[in-house]
């Protein structure tokens, strides 16, 4: 069939078929983690702590560990477990617990301090009926991107646009 002989809505149909094969092919990339980015399932079994008493859940435990390492400053490990009742959080001496009931939505916003020039990336959590909290925040983009997005599908939340947030793709 040559070219001519194409219609409106041919011409719409393929674009419509190209744009479907783009989202498909960007959900299958944003699986592979980033460099400093490790993702690992864990059974029930294998995990040594909880962060909520005596509840198991029989269902594996996400654990993503982050290695976050600023100009002039040396690296750290960030762990964030999610499971189908908490996202936990934790760095080398403090950690804090979110409840997965709770989130509405996850983003990413960038952020400048001031009295520096590095741009920093924060995943954040909106709550129902609490402020906005901060999981994770790290000077990678695309790392920041992975994480909101990994924890969104073991959630299954949808990535849903939020006024402000800094769409990294």
């Amino acid at each position: 069939m040559s070219d001519g002989g194409r219609t409106k809505y041919g011409l719409l149909a393929e674009e419509e078929y190209n744009r479907r094969m783009r989202a498909v092919r960007s959900r299958c990339s944003r699986r592979s983690p980033p460099a400093h980015v490790s993702s690992e399932v864990v059974s029930c079994d294998q995990r040594l702590r909880s962060p909520y008493r005596g509840i198991e859940t029989g269902r594996t435990v996400l654990r993503l560990r982050v290695v976050i390492a600023p100009r002039g400053v040396a690296p750290h490990e960030v762990i964030v477990e999610v499971d189908d009742l908490a996202v936990e959080v934790r760095e080398e001496d403090t950690g804090f617990v979110v409840g997965a009931g709770a989130i509405d939505a996850l983003f990413v916003v960038e952020r400048q301090p001031r009295h520096g020039f590095l741009t920093w990336f924060g995943v954040f959590a909106r709550c129902r009926g609490m402020s906005d909290r901060l999981l994770l925040e790290t000077p990678d983009g695309p790392v920041a991107r992975f994480v909101e997005r990994a924890i969104e599908d073991r959630l299954g939340l949808a990535d849903e646009p939020v006024r402000g947030e800094l769409r990294v793709d």
